[in-house]
């Protein structure tokens, strides 16, 4: 995801990578890593893969995912949506 562009993020969507191998690359404790969609006020999307450390250390940072499995990446089929706020409603 792009910062600095002007533009406002009106939905986006989470989604855990369940199959993630992947080590923090300051203190080399195992890593989790999610999907981030994002869709932006000029209709344009975009997707990234963040991951934080499972340690002490406390990193995270955009990734290249590595599946612990032969195939692709295995997403939740659970998302967490964060759209709008709505009035009344708490935010996510």
């Amino acid at each position: 995801m792009t910062v600095g562009q002007g533009r406002d993020v009106v939905n986006s969507e989470v989604q855990e990578i369940l199959n993630y191998f992947g080590q923090c690359p300051i203190c080399g404790h195992p890593a989790r890593a999610w999907h981030i969609t994002a869709e932006f006020d000029d209709n344009r999307v975009s997707n990234q893969d963040v991951a934080e450390c499972g340690g002490w250390c406390g990193w995270k940072g955009p990734v290249r995912p590595v599946a612990m499995t032969d195939g692709a990446l295995v997403l939740t089929k659970e998302h967490k949506a964060i759209g709008p706020k709505v009035p009344g409603l708490p935010s996510v």
